[in-house]
């Protein structure tokens, strides 16, 4: 009896995040130790990002980012449970903190998530074939 045949995915996170960081992911792709790449859309270089997928073929699917930066959605950059006072997201444990004292708003949440498929859609030209997130928001609890 044969043993059953598994596969395993290795993602490539953060792509986007500088220009350096995306050539050492490509890098990674192309020499076989990774299987697919997640996207920052709101990240500096990830218009480059998406161009470098596109070139190469990588699978590429969206690293939804609720933590680092600033949003993607025009309507939240400026008054939002999400940002902090100067209009970044709170941080890592920021952003833990304030959903564990329930003062996020999950609408607004949506909304975010919302715009930053669209933008990878923009960047990409089709939805991303998968999602995550960045430091592990999608796993936290609402």
């Amino acid at each position: 009896m044969s043993l059953p045949r598994l596969l395993m995915v290795v993602t490539g996170d953060d792509f986007g995040y500088c220009p350096r960081r995306n050539q050492g992911i490509v890098d990674c792709f192309l020499a076989g130790g990774i299987s697919n790449v997640s996207l920052l859309v709101n990240a500096s270089a990830a218009e480059e990002a998406a161009g470098l997928a596109g070139r190469h073929k990588i699978p590429i699917g969206l690293h939804a980012n609720l933590s680092e930066g600033t949003p993607v959605c025009q309507n939240l950059q400026q008054i939002s449970t999400l940002i902090n006072p100067q209009g970044f997201f709170h941080g890592k444990m920021g952003f833990r903190q304030a959903l564990e004292r329930g003062q996020l708003s999950m609408i607004q949440v949506e909304l975010e998530v919302r715009a930053q498929v669209r933008r990878f859609v923009e960047l990409t030209g089709h939805l991303p074939f998968h999602m995550d997130g960045h430091q592990h928001v999608h796993v936290l609890p609402d």
